[in-house]
């Protein structure tokens, strides 16, 4: 990705193909934009947690399904989801729309643990399950690897805009 959007500059905008110019875009676009092994580090690391989110709700199932059987349904469903999003993102390479996709539904997961914990918590007359704890704390690694994939996210996609700007601002 990074290396097609350093051809499309050089390609299309001739005011930046001149030699000092054409290297030191590309090379500010390299150092801005994430590399596609950060992605996929990223990635991996985040299917680990939807993973453990996953395991989590299969903890808290039987605790859940007193309360309302689709709670934990919904969960398990958003984990498939996520677990979907992120191979496909991975198998296809990272673009803006995908890696939004997967922090949406991470953000979503973050939002069933603590909502599941409160339940779990309610049912329990105020007291803590080791179940609710699992939920809460898978909850929050989901919350954590979203935030690390929104900050590369920004990254990428400031990197695109800039190459975007530039050929615009070039071709007028």
């Amino acid at each position: 990705m990074k290396r097609l959007v350093c051809f499309l500059v050089m390609l299309v905008s001739p005011a930046i193909a001149t030699p000092q110019n054409s290297k030191e875009a590309i090379s500010e676009l390299q150092r801005n934009m994430p590399s596609e092994k950060e992605f996929a580090d990223l990635l991996a690391k985040a299917d680990q947690k939807v993973s453990t989110f996953e395991a989590a709700v299969k903890d808290a199932k039987t605790r859940l399904d007193k309360i309302d059987a689709k709670y934990a349904a919904n969960y398990l469903d958003g984990a498939a989801t996520a677990h979907s999003l992120i191979s496909k993102t991975i198998k296809n390479g990272s673009t803006a729309y995908a890696l939004v996709g997967i922090l949406t539904t991470l953000d979503d997961l973050s939002l069933d643990a603590a909502t599941g914990g409160a339940f779990l918590l309610a049912a329990n007359q105020g007291q803590t399950t080791p179940e609710m704890l699992t939920l809460s704390a898978a909850g929050t690694a989901c919350n954590d690897i979203a935030e690390l994939i929104f900050h590369a996210t920004m990254r990428l996609i400031a990197a695109e805009e800039t190459a975007l700007n530039k050929l615009l601002d070039d071709k007028n």
